[in-house]
């Protein structure tokens, strides 16, 4: 690296002229290569989008980052991250850094001049581009595809992300004495919000029977990391109170950056990490982050084997203390300096032990004055508001005494359980979510899989309860003035239903909630029916159930003259084989098939009156007693179906007798 900087510090400016110059020099050329790079991204691309008069390229409108996204997150990931590593080499090579900090500049006016040049190149190119858009788009025509107001948010966007990644960056550089270890450092530093707390939540599930994981992880995380956030900025706006946010940690990393120069050893070059204080903090947050990888791996590829788990951390932690020891100290050979890890390994098993031993978490049930009110549910998204205007419909607390005392019931059960749930996770098993909200306003929330088949006496008093249909089933939220139109059984075999006349719209709806809550437990359970489309405008839609059971609506569609184009009906169907037995593995549905059409022992149904009671009678259900596979007209299209004794048509256990 060549030097060229004057001695003579400047007396007119607080900038120093030939140090600029030398910045400029030296890694200009990345903030140039980023300007045109934007320029082909954006202002060319709408030019081309402009003179195609097929418009077979048209974004949608409002949102300038859907314009060859991939390439704008890719620039707006790396350049920030190449510019801090180019700005600050001089740290890491001992020769330079000897020359630069020999200058009669303090160290705060050199950070300042090479920090504050590099916000420079990454603002310009972005207001240039700002610049040319603005002028695009007062030139031509392109008020169908976005305004001014899109351009600045766009812009504000891009700088406020970059900003912070820089910034990030940067702050890694004055950690470490390598270039090569601040670009993987920094990208480290920057997804480690967001990939620590998935690997915490993660590992806390695995050790933590009833820690709803899943329930944490589902809450735009991708907030956490400035990166994840630019990854869905093609389908969720940048809203600005994240911006400030944002702003904020690029200003207090800039000033920590600034603190830790100035404290910062010339002989810091080449070494790994530039503060030999955090060199233990550096090697045990290695060590801690690699054993709840390994953990985790071993946890998902052993199907949550317990034994292989372990092994999975130990392991973990073993390469992750060896691997930090190697980057410290710049050698393989540090395989006997494994004192430390023994501790840490004898640590974290004494903290995991006795939290088992005094199972304050995992064995925590509210009793029953403490509790306000409850939700239980198979959702995994919890909002307060209750709003089934998003992405999940979020059920509303139940307060009857009845319901908190049957979920609490339901609860202690699966406590009692736990190591047989443990072992017992299969197919069958659906995680439900209990959140009680206690009297002094804290809440208590817990995921559990389970297999409803062995707690139906505890589900039945909870799902027949009409506060509970009431809570959990979104139709009793709809407003039906705001329903645009609704369809019912469209599918592959039927053109199905579409209403839009708002009094059908009112009876249907009104119909549906009857049956809801007349419906049985037993019959909410092993009956599926075909799909009721609600659209509500906006490009939102819900799906809701019209099941066989369900009477009122389907004496609605019976005098509407609309059933048979509303459901399946023997028309539709050729025939029906029907087996003995349920099946376990419904993964290969292909292969069901063509086992019972080789089988010998099969009832070949093709009267069309036993087609109709089959059809009124199937579950989706595969533990059941008899299987069928459901032959339609449409193409080569068939269904597996199942029976059980109750449900099956007497001419179908006659046969198999």
């Amino acid at each position: 690296m060549k030097w060229g900087i004057s001695a003579m510090p400047s007396r007119t400016s607080w900038f120093n002229k030939e140090v600029l110059l030398q910045i400029g020099r030296s890694t200009g050329w990345v903030s140039i290569v980023y300007f045109l790079g934007l320029l082909f991204i954006l202002p060319i691309q709408l030019l081309m989008i402009y003179s195609d008069k097929t418009k077979s390229y048209y974004p949608e409108p409002n949102n300038l980052f859907l314009i060859n996204f991939t390439f704008q997150i890719g620039l707006m990931v790396i350049v920030p991250v190449i510019l801090a590593v180019f700005l600050f080499r001089f740290l890491h090579v001992k020769q330079a850094a000897d020359l630069m900090h020999s200058i009669p500049l303090k160290r705060r006016r050199i950070f300042h001049h090479y920090a504050l040049t590099g916000m420079v190149f990454l603002i310009l190119p972005v207001a240039l581009i700002t610049f040319l858009i603005l002028l695009i788009h007062n030139t031509l025509d392109f008020s169908n595809l976005f305004n001014v107001k899109d351009i600045f948010y766009w812009a504000g966007t891009t700088l406020v992300i970059t900003l912070l990644l820089y910034s990030a960056t940067v702050f890694i550089a004055m950690m470490t004495g390598m270039s090569i270890i601040q670009v993987v450092l920094g990208y480290v530093f920057l997804f480690f919000p967001i990939g620590m707390t998935m690997l915490l939540f993660f590992n806390l599930k695995i050790v933590l029977y009833g820690f709803p994981s899943d329930y944490f992880l589902n809450r735009q995380l991708e907030k956490l990391s400035p990166i994840t956030y630019a990854a869905v900025l093609d389908s969720r706006k940048f809203q600005w109170n994240d911006a400030m946010v944002y702003i904020i940690f690029t200003i207090v990393l800039y000033g920590v950056s600034l603190f830790f120069y100035k404290k910062r050893n010339l002989e810091a070059a080449s070494e790994a990490i530039a503060f030999p204080k955090i060199h233990s903090v550096f090697k045990y947050g290695v060590t801690f982050c690699m054993m709840l990888l390994g953990g985790s791996y071993f946890q998902e590829v052993s199907y949550r084997s317990f034994s292989w788990t372990i092994f999975g951390y130990v392991i973990g932690a073993v390469i992750g203390y060896l691997g930090a020891e190697m980057i410290l100290r710049k050698t393989w050979r540090v395989f006997g300096r494994i004192k430390g890890l023994i501790v840490y390994l004898a640590i974290t098993a004494v903290v995991v032990i006795g939290v088992h031993i005094l199972g304050i978490y995992e064995n925590k049930v509210p009793e029953e004055a403490q509790i306000k009110n409850v939700i239980f549910s198979n959702q995994f998204v919890f909002n307060p508001n209750g709003d089934i205007y998003g992405e999940y419909y979020t059920p509303l607390p139940m307060k009857e005494k009845a319901n908190i005392e049957a979920v609490r019931r339901l609860h202690q059960q699966l406590l009692t359980d736990k190591n047989i749930n443990q072992q017992k996770e299969n197919s069958q098993s659906v995680n439900y979510y209990v959140q009680y909200e206690l009297k002094n306003g804290s809440k208590v929330t817990r995921e559990y899989s389970v297999n409803e088949r062995l707690y139906e006496d505890f589900f039945k008093p909870i799902y027949e309860s009409k506060e509970y249909k009431l809570s959990a089933n979104e139709v009793f939220k709809l407003k039906e003035n705001k329903i645009k139109t609704l369809t019912i059984g469209s599918g592959p075999v039927s053109n199905g239903v579409t209403l839009s006349n708002s009094k059908d719209i009112k009876e249907v709806i009104e119909a549906l909630k009857k049956d809801i809550l007349a419906e049985s437990y037993e019959d909410s359970r092993y009956f599926k029916g075909s799909n009721i489309e609600v659209y509500l405008g906006n490009d939102y839609s819900l799906s809701l159930e019209f099941k066989p059971n369900y009477q009122n609506l389907t004496e609605w569609l019976k005098q509407k003259e609309l059933l048979k184009d509303a459901t399946p009906n023997s028309d539709d169907v050729t025939h029906v084989l029907v087996a003995k037995g349920g099946i376990k593995n419904l993964e290969d549905i292909e292969k069901v098939k063509t086992d019972i059409e080789k089988s010998t022992d099969t009832l070949d149904v093709t009267n069309k009156g036993q087609i109709e009671r089959m059809l009124n009678n199937t579950s989706t259900d595969s533990n059941n007693d008899y299987t069928a596979v459901f032959y339609f007209r449409t193409g080569h299209y068939y269904e597996v179906l199942f029976f059980d004794e109750k449900h099956a048509p007497d001419f179908i256990k006659d046969h198999f007798k």
